[in-house]
């Protein structure tokens, strides 16, 4: 008989032994409390960070009128009372205490007086509504993610300083939490799309930021919006062991967004517009937070609003959502051209999130902050990648200024400080660290099947997954199971111990977006996967506000390809309402091309014109092609089946319930 090699029989002990812990588990999907492991780790944060510094609790209540209206609840839409339970409240063992803190800041609202002529309502959504009183009216300055907190929001500005007419709307960039609420302007009684689309009531945003909404909410928005619902815990129950807060504010308002249109583009930098007897001054940060962004100061009041260049927190690089990498130098740049350029004056900054700054010396100083974080972060990861250490390397090792990132302002609640890194990384040199095996790598699930099968099996991996979580491993005891959960969804236990592992890393988290995702990640896996997913940015009515270029390359990203390649190459001049384009269906792929007054005449096989609202109701699936053809309200020549057989390669029926953590569910597979 062969004896077996010392290693053989170690191996042989742990996986002995890792059966016996996995035996004493409770593979279960309940929660769990926190673990002492996780407890011991959230006390030592006390010794870490100043808790003694009460500044920021003056300043969040600093020119505090009144609470929000029902303390902010809207049903189906927000619970701002059910994420108040942490104020004048010790943190439990479930939440990192420096995150705690950050929530009994952020999850608090009404109105404020920021300074003369200046208000804000914050905290009846993840952002604030901002209303600056000129001459004889008002000016909002970003307008909420949802028309319903905006409604309540400006009801409870009115009820306290009266209602006044509507002078001017200013968008600060293309996110969706700033300008999903437009609708809201509407439903209030405040103005009518005319007002807007007349140009009487002026309606200012940075240059490219229609692109950049749409590229961000339109085109990749199904995804985007399921992400976001994970990042910002809209799918947690509220609580110790839930969800805490969104960093930004309180939590990101269910319901749908809209997409306005503006009727004046910011487009060079010291751009001066006089609303109703009031300067605004313009300078334009693209790349920075936002690819569209701008900031202002209004010159006779000293007031500054860096949009969301600076946070009472460190933002992020890249979010976890999905969306373009920023560029961490850039931003720091601006900061500190804003520095120069205002620092002598500005007496308040304000901003579309967390609270204000007050008094020249601390806005230069906060700002400054702000600026080292970002910089910081840009050169300490070039200079860690040019001596060769890697993407993951350099954001778990990477040493950086403790009077930096000490600072309550540049803590890691919404950015993530190691994804900052990580992302820095890849925005400048690639997801590519050099290493080849990297170019062989397969996709999760096929690599998890190879993996399991190479650790002896399921069970074996789920005894060695027990084993490292009882040594509060978590980490490693998600990566581990990871493997089965990527490719197996019916593996219980797997499932049910990887959530376990997953709320201990939520709970020990100072950043809440990873808190979030980590704890939604968790539900999931306990679920069984299909959470319901409450938030659209490409809503039918988002899709229909679209200019006809974007809504023709909308078109162009809907078909399937492989349906189309089968129907030959074709063209089709297509007119909306006056804009006239050429689509080319070739090889499958449908290009386009908007044609103007200079081109020469094309040769198409089909012809067709049409109103936008009847395109898009056919695209919508509200109205019927021959029905539009056969009333009149559309006009084709040339081969009819054409257009129908293209329009049966859209495909539109994608599901926005898709599993981020168990494998794609089949339903949701592209057929």
């Amino acid at each position: 008989m062969l004896k077996k090699s010392p290693l053989a029989l170690l191996c042989a002990g742990l996986l002995l032994s890792g059966s016996v812990l996995a035996a004493d588990y409770q593979f279960t999907a309940d929660s769990k409390p926190a673990t002492d492991s996780t407890s011991t780790k959230n006390k030592a944060v006390y010794n870490e960070l100043d808790f003694a510094n009460k500044t920021d609790f003056e300043n969040t209540d600093k020119g505090f009128i009144a609470p929000l209206i029902n303390n902010g609840d809207i049903d189906g839409v927000i619970d701002i009372t059910g994420l108040n339970f942490m104020q004048k409240k010790d943190a439990p063992p479930s939440v990192n205490p420096s995150l705690w803190r950050h929530a009994q800041l952020v999850n608090r609202g009404g109105l404020y007086k920021v300074s003369d002529h200046i208000y804000q309502v914050r905290g009846q959504d993840i952002s604030n509504l901002t209303i600056i009183e000129t001459n004889t009216g008002i000016v909002l300055y970003d307008v909420e993610y949802s028309t319903d907190s905006f409604k309540r929001s400006i009801e409870l500005y009115e009820k306290e300083r009266g209602k006044k007419p509507l002078k001017g709307v200013i968008i600060s960039h293309s996110h969706a939490d700033h300008f999903g609420g437009f609708g809201g302007i509407y439903a209030s009684g405040l103005a009518t799309p005319e007002d807007f689309k007349s140009g009487k009531i002026p309606f200012l945003a940075p240059e490219g930021f229609v692109q950049e909404a749409v590229s961000e909410n339109v085109m990749a928005g199904n995804i985007m919006a399921r992400r976001a619902g994970y990042q910002y815990g809209n799918v947690l129950t509220a609580g110790p062991t839930g969800g805490i807060t969104a960093a930004l504010g309180p939590v990101l308002a269910n319901g749908k967004s809209t997409l306005p249109l503006p009727n004046k583009s910011i487009t060079k930098d010291g751009e001066k517009v006089n609303i109703d007897g009031v300067d605004f001054v313009f300078y334009l940060t693209p790349g920075a937070e936002a690819p569209a962004e701008m900031v202002m100061y209004i010159p006779q009041w000293k007031a500054l609003s860096m949009a969301e260049e600076v946070n009472h927190l460190q933002h992020n690089i890249y979010t976890l959502r999905g969306a373009q990498t920023r560029d961490a130098s850039e931003w720091a740049s601006y900061i500190n051209a804003a520095i120069t350029r205002w620092g002598n004056d500005v007496e308040v900054q304000f901003g579309p999130h967390t609270w204000p700054v007050w008094g020249n010396q601390n806005v230069v100083e906060y700002m400054k902050d702000q600026r080292d974080a970002y910089q910081s972060i840009y050169n300490t990861t070039i200079r860690y990648a040019n001596y060769g250490y890697r993407p993951d390397d350099i954001a778990d090792n990477a040493k950086l200024p403790e009077k930096v990132f000490n600072k309550w302002d540049n803590r890691p609640y919404y950015g993530n400080t190691r994804n900052n890194l990580k992302s820095t990384y890849i925005k400048n040199l690639g997801w590519f660290s050099g290493n080849a095996a990297e170019l062989a790598k397969y996709p999760d699930g096929a690599r998890g099947e190879r993996y399991v099968k190479a650790l002896g099996g399921e069970q074996k991996v789920v005894d060695l997954a027990v084993q490292s979580y009882k040594e509060g491993d978590y980490r490693f005891t998600a990566d581990l199971l990871n493997n089965i959960v990527s490719y197996d969804a019916a593996n219980k236990d797997a499932n049910f111990l990887m959530a376990d592992a997953l709320e201990q890393l939520g709970y020990q988290e100072e950043n809440a977006l990873y808190r979030n995702l980590y704890l939604s990640g968790a539900h999931e896996l306990r679920v069984g996967g299909s959470v319901p997913n409450k938030l659209s940015t490409a809503s039918p009515e988002v899709i229909a506000a679209l200019p006809p270029e974007m809504l023709v390359s909308y078109i162009s990203m809907a078909s399937d390809q492989i349906k189309a390649e089968k129907l030959g190459n074709h063209t089709v001049a297509l007119n909306i309402d006056g804009t006239k384009f050429l689509l080319d269906l070739h090889n499958g792929v449908l290009n386009y091309i908007k044609l103007d007054a200079d081109m020469p005449a094309q040769k198409a096989d089909t012809t067709i014109e049409i109103a936008k609202t009847d395109l898009v109701a056919v695209i919508a699936g509200k109205e019927k092609m021959d029905d539009l053809l056969n009333n009149g309200k559309a006009k084709i020549e040339g081969d009819r089946e054409i257009l129908k057989q293209i329009a049966s390669t859209l495909d539109l029926k994608i599901k926005n319930d898709m599993n981020l953590v168990l494998p794609l569910q089949k339903a949701n597979q592209i057929q």
